[in-house]
């Protein structure tokens, strides 16, 4: 099969790392005592269920849904700059909190409230500015 552009290298991409993310994760989960407990409650599971349904979607998008237009790449540059803020704003103020004492955060907790923050501030800022320049 011959890639011809970025849309079937990335769709190709998706679905071989789903079905690697999901094997690794069943093979692990069988010298479990429960092995579908141990599936349901992986969270590689269910990564590679959403990688392998993102590239099941992703390759039945016609080809002008994947280019985006200068609207939206400039709403997708705002969003980024103003999560990017927004996720400095927040690692610092856990930084203070943790230096003046109010809280004993640790690293990995830190790092996951820090990269939830992030990820949702990006989605819910691109909507929103989808929405306020999509008149």
């Amino acid at each position: 099969m011959k890639i011809r552009n970025n849309k079937d290298a990335l769709v190709i991409g998706l679905l071989i790392a789903g079905m690697v993310i999901i094997s690794e994760c069943i093979i692990r989960c069988l010298n479990s005592e429960n092995i579908i407990r141990c599936i349901i409650i992986d969270s590689s599971f269910w990564f590679g269920v959403f990688t392998l349904g993102y590239g099941l979607y992703a390759a039945n998008k016609s080809e002008s849904e994947v280019l985006p237009d200068e609207r939206t790449e400039r709403n997708v540059q705002r969003a980024g700059y103003a999560a990017f803020w927004i996720l400095l704003l927040s690692a610092g103020l856990m930084l203070l909190a943790d230096g003046k004492g109010l809280c004993n955060l640790e690293i990995g907790g830190a790092l996951s409230a820090t990269i939830l923050i992030g990820m949702f501030s990006f989605v819910i800022l691109g909507w929103y500015y989808n929405m306020v320049t999509g008149e």
